[in-house]
């Protein structure tokens, strides 16, 4: 609604006929645009503030993505070092049984070969025992010999000096 006249001077009936009639409308879409950009100036500062916490986001991410890679990193290594210790235990732990495996074949063998040993100084003693009574017995025949060998010779020479006498 136009208050000014003709010669660009506010006219009193208009102005009056818009105070009465426009203004409480016009002021209320002015208070209402107001609080439309007082949220919009909130919702401005919202919007750069969830921009800066966006950014301290994205840097918190970045070093927290480089610390992950740091820890998949290490711990490639320690996994690369327990399989390398897992490869080097399982070799040993073979070396081991084969170890094993040969200690228990060569004691069966030297237990057998114990036990034919055994067997053949118990044959030998068993076969010395055996000559020590046959040389008993024929030590004894021969004491035996000697003495009655003895008595014949002490007789003979008894003869030979009755003879001679």
């Amino acid at each position: 609604m136009v208050t000014y006249g003709d010669g660009g001077v506010i006219d009193p009936a208009k102005f009056l006929d818009y105070i009465a009639k426009q203004f409480p409308t016009d002021l209320a879409n002015l208070v209402n645009a107001r609080d439309e950009l007082a949220k919009r100036q909130g919702a401005m500062s919202a919007v750069e503030k969830a921009n800066k916490d966006r950014e301290k986001a994205a840097k918190v991410l970045e070093a927290a993505t480089a610390e992950a890679a740091t820890i998949v990193a290490d711990a490639q290594k320690v996994a690369d070092t327990n399989a390398a210790k897992k490869a080097e235990l399982y070799v040993l732990e073979t070396e081991l049984a084969a170890d094993r495996k040969a200690f228990a074949a060569e004691a069966v063998a030297k237990t057998a070969d114990l036990m034919t040993r055994e067997q053949q100084v118990a044959s030998r003693e068993a076969a010395v025992v055996a000559l020590q009574a046959e040389y008993s017995s024929k030590l004894q025949a021969l004491d035996a010999d000697r003495a009655a060998l003895n008595a014949r010779v002490k007789a003979f020479q008894d003869k030979v000096a009755a003879l001679s006498a």
